[in-house]
C-alpha cells in the first residue's frame, strides 16, 4: 500500500486535457502534483528528478513520445504508476504495449478515475493493478 500524498506527474500539452487533470488532482487530497511537462523530453527529466509515483499522460503527445516514456519509465522505477488517457482504441492499444498499468479513453467518469487511482495505488491486491477499467 502506498502512502498518502502521493508525488504525481502530469505530462499533457497546455490547454483543456491538462486542466481537466489538475482539477481532478485538486478534487481529492491522497494525490499532489509534483510537476507538469507538455513533452516527453520534459517529462524525462521531471521522472528522473521528481521521482513520482503516479504519471497521467496525454496520449496525444507527438510521435512516439507516449510510448518511449511509458518504456523507460517502466524500465527504470517498475513501481510507478503510468496512466495514460487515450482518445480511441488504437492509442489504447499501443500505450497498453508500452507499458501503461491503465488506460482510460476520453470522456471517462470522474468516478473511474478515483476507482482507478483506488487500485493502482491504495489497496493491496496486486490483480488489480493492471486492470483496465475500460473493459478493454
Amino acid at each position: 500500500m502506498m502512502k498518502n500524498h502521493v508525488p504525481t506527474l502530469i505530462v499533457a500539452r497546455p490547454g483543456r486535457m491538462r486542466d481537466g487533470l489538475r482539477a481532478l488532482l485538486r478534487a481529492t487530497s491522497r494525490l499532489e502534483l509534483v510537476g507538469q511537462a507538455d513533452n516527453g523530453t520534459s517529462a524525462l527529466d521531471m521522472v528522473m528528478d521528481c521521482r513520482p509515483s503516479l504519471v497521467l499522460m496525454d496520449s496525444n503527445l507527438p510521435g512516439d513520445e507516449v510510448e518511449s516514456l511509458l518504456r523507460y519509465t517502466k524500465a527504470r522505477w517498475p513501481q510507478t504508476r503510468c496512466v495514460v488517457l487515450a482518445s480511441d482504441a488504437q492509442q489504447q492499444g499501443l500505450a497498453k504495449s508500452a507499458g501503461a498499468d491503465s488506460v482510460l479513453l476520453t470522456g471517462f467518469p470522474m468516478a473511474q478515475f478515483f476507482d482507478l487511482i483506488d487500485n493502482l495505488l491504495f489497496r493491496d491486491d496486486p490483480a488489480s493493478e493492471s486492470e483496465d477499467l475500460n473493459g478493454r
